[in-house]
């Protein structure tokens, strides 16, 4: 990565192998375009990006060794899995209650938060996503930082470009294919894509549950 256009264009690849590996982000996208609403979708991503936006300049202004910190990955499980039980608990119980209204043209999932608030909730709570940042991007965003402002701006460019044009490819086949889904198969995507979210909540206070009494174990022994 010699030149700006090498921090874009390796930023924008790993950024794919990243947005494409299923995960709580794809199923509130999912849940939010299979109902017809491509920009609600995008709201989502544009959360995630702002949020990604927040945490490069964190990292340039040295909270780097914060995220490092099992302490931090652990709380972040925690609070974050719990919310995302919440938000895929509302769309299963949205399925369960309407399954007709569902069913209809005008069907609406509903999510307890705004759609950009939702994509940086989903993103926030994701403790891989942290320990991504932590192991990875704040290698990344060093070595984009010696090529300056430019070099730190092709980097969050090709990062997040990854995220809006995988996502906002998920959403237009979504959105353009749910014409084609019909009754208990329209019904059954919705809720595996609650499911999904609840499962991956579950999954994430688990782990953030086993970080911290490591934490807790570690000290007693001090």
């Amino acid at each position: 990565m010699r030149s700006v256009g090498g921090i874009f264009s390796s930023a924008l690849a790993v950024g794919f192998s990243g947005a494409m590996i299923p995960g709580p982000m794809l199923a509130m996208v999912l849940s939010v375009s299979l109902n017809g609403r491509f920009w609600p979708s995008m709201g989502i991503v544009l959360g995630h990006v702002l949020l990604e936006g927040l945490l490069v300049l964190g990292v340039t202004l040295g909270i780097g060794r914060a995220l490092r910190h099992p302490l931090v990955a652990g709380v972040v499980g925690l609070v974050g899995g719990v919310v995302l039980v919440y938000m895929g608990s509302g769309v299963v119980a949205t399925v369960w209650r309407e399954p007709a209204a569902l069913a209809a043209e005008v069907a609406q999932v509903a999510i307890p938060v705004a759609p950009v608030f939702a994509g940086a909730l989903v993103s926030a709570s994701n403790p891989a996503w942290l320990m991504w940042w932590g192991a990875v991007g704040i290698g990344y965003v060093s070595l984009a930082l010696q090529h300056g402002p430019a070099g730190l701006g092709a980097f969050y460019v090709g990062h997040t470009l990854s995220d809006w044009l995988w996502y906002g490819c998920v959403a237009a086949l979504a959105v353009s294919g749910r014409q084609m889904l019909r009754g208990t198969g329209y019904l059954a995507i919705i809720m595996v894509c609650g499911l999904l979210l609840c499962a991956f909540g579950a999954y994430f206070v688990f782990l953030g549950a086993r970080a911290l009494r490591q934490q807790i174990q570690a000290r007693r022994s001090l």
